[in-house]
């Protein structure tokens, strides 16, 4: 064979090559792709509420090579969304003893211990998963909730204003420590952390909920005291917090600038109660910018730009339903391009600029 020949030879051989090379790299992207349908599949199963599906999907997933962890920690949570958290606990012990590079198998792995009552071994597993993701606002709640469930209010306020601290722009933390305070005396903490918790997670149930639980708050401590209305969101005859042993200057200053707005005013309703939002976001700037701080600064820019109206319907939107949804049929263009704002726009909150009552006093 000469040297033409053997050249073209070799570059049959090659083009031979690449074409295999081709093919398997082809074989195994169909593969990842079976893998990544049934992951999908799975979680469009689970999001219906058909969990034995989705156990089987994920179960398929695993056995064809899909990702061991994400496909491990889909099938416990189905698991345990089904009660099984026998099961859960299976799946998840072997990435929590070789010390796992997710924190959702410390949430879902210490929720299932939770849940069959052995919640020594919960709160061991949370802190383990502390110790490898400190910044996971998911397991300070969690360890809140533990707390919590045993009306353990003070604890489970320290854990889940940790979590706030840790992990600023996790919402969860937000909405629990909302519900502690919005049950207290100590209503005006509540107000705080549930308005920011709206702002981040705006359109969610839990957002309709809190949305009933802030309107119903506003107006039960506003008295209507015979004509003259009084103002107390702050009365520490009981308090689930340490805030009775600490300086308690914000809330004495917001029960304050509220009972001053109420001078006058005979009836309150949806556009009152907005009216003396107004005042505190303006009197809080003027006069006690001490007290500044994200939630304030963003209302302030909402204010700017002429949507805090629209801002305070929107909190208010399921608690006066009625009274909210007459507004927003008669300002259709205001409250679009409000809507519109807070998602181009949301409120920054970061490790340098958050929301905490400890920053407050």
């Amino acid at each position: 064979m000469g040297a033409e020949g053997r050249k073209l030879e070799i570059l049959c051989i090659f083009a031979g090559m690449k074409r295999s090379i081709i093919l398997i790299l082809f074989i195994g992207i169909l593969a990842c792709h079976a893998q990544d349908s049934l992951f999908v599949q799975a979680q469009k199963q689970m999001n219906s509420g058909q969990w034995i599906q989705a156990q089987n999907l994920l179960i398929e997933g695993l056995k064809q090579g899909g990702d061991s962890l994400k496909y491990s920690c889909e099938l416990a949570w189905a698991y345990y969304s089904n009660q099984e958290y026998n099961k859960a606990i299976k799946v998840l012990t072997p990435f929590y003893q070789k010390d796992s590079t997710a924190c959702e198998v410390y949430q879902i792995l210490g929720n299932a211990y939770d849940e069959i009552g052995n919640d020594y071994k919960a709160v061991d597993v949370y802190n383990k998963g502390l110790s490898l993701y400190p910044q996971a606002g998911c397991l300070f709640l969690e360890l809140g909730n533990l707390h919590m469930k045993e009306g353990r209010y003070q604890k489970a306020l320290y854990w889940y204003e940790k979590g706030i601290e840790a992990e600023p722009s996790f919402s969860s933390n937000y909405y629990r420590a909302a519900q502690v305070f919005l049950l207290s005396t100590e209503t005006v903490w509540g107000l705080m952390y549930g308005e920011i918790f709206m702002l981040l997670e705006p359109n969610s149930e839990r957002s309709k909920q809190m949305s009933k639980d802030l309107t119903e708050a506003y107006f039960y401590c506003i008295k209507d005291n015979y004509g003259k209305p009084t103002a107390d969101f702050n009365n520490n005859i009981i308090v689930y917090s340490d805030s009775y042993e600490r300086k308690n200057l914000f809330p004495n200053a917001y029960n304050d600038i509220m009972q001053q707005g109420l001078k006058g005013m005979r009836k309150l309703d949806l556009r009152s109660l907005i009216n003396l939002k107004r005042q505190l976001l303006s009197k809080i700037n003027r006069e006690y910018q001490d007290f500044g701080n994200v939630l304030f600064d963003y209302q302030q820019e909402l204010m700017n730009k002429n949507l805090f109206e629209a801002h305070c319907y929107h909190i208010f939107a399921y608690g006066e339903s009625n009274t909210a949804q007459q507004w927003i049929n008669n300002h259709k263009a205001q409250w679009d391009k409000y809507q519109k704002y807070i998602i181009e726009h949301p409120i920054q909150i970061n490790a340098e600029n958050y929301f905490s009552r400890y920053k407050m006093e």
